[in-house]
């Protein structure tokens, strides 16, 4: 039977192993895709998982040293809203390539992937009783669903180009 401590160091294994998982699939894509908006795309969601392998990694450490949460935890800035992110990325390259609309396996993949880091980091949330140790689940199982959504509205955008503008453009029919 693992003691809480052991439990928690075994999450923060998983957790970086996922981390860079995803960080070389993003890596791949971004390499592979010609098109500005999936190229642009690909190189935020890598950065956002090299940040969180950082701040996985700094925490991990202080834990390792005996350290309790409330000195291991500093504070964890919150992410831009990636969903405007990408909608300012799109809106500046307006033509849409079909190129990178082949690399939908990476959007799977990576969707795939952020769903099953959602899951690790609830099914941890529900075996944690540490304030902050709850609070840097909580954040970084937000920050994998802001991840699943970017790469959902790229798949969309890609799938279907005039639509998504429609909707996620707040373009109006009346042309005003």
């Amino acid at each position: 039977m693992t003691t809480d401590y052991e439990a928690t160091l075994a999450m923060f294994c998983t957790a970086l192993e996922m981390k860079e998982k995803k960080k070389g699939l993003y890596e791949e894509a971004m390499n592979a895709c010609p098109d500005q908006v999936g190229k642009e795309t690909f190189r935020m969601l890598r950065d956002a998982e090299l940040e969180h392998t950082r701040h996985i990694q700094e925490t991990y450490e202080e834990l390792k040293q005996g350290k309790v949460w409330a000195d291991a935890c500093k504070y964890y800035p919150e992410q831009q809203n990636m969903q405007d992110a990408f909608r300012n990325i799109a809106e500046q390259h307006s033509k849409v390539a079909k190129a990178c609309g082949d690399e939908i396996y990476a959007l799977d993949t990576g969707m795939s992937l952020e769903q099953a880091s959602i899951q690790f980091f609830e099914e941890q949330l529900k075996r944690a009783s540490d304030p902050l140790e709850r609070r840097f689940l909580e954040t970084m199982s937000i920050d994998e669903r802001e991840h699943f959504r970017m790469l959902a509205d790229l798949k969309f955008y890609y799938a279907d180009p005039q639509a998504w503008l429609m909707e996620k453009s707040k373009a109006r029919l009346d042309g005003a």
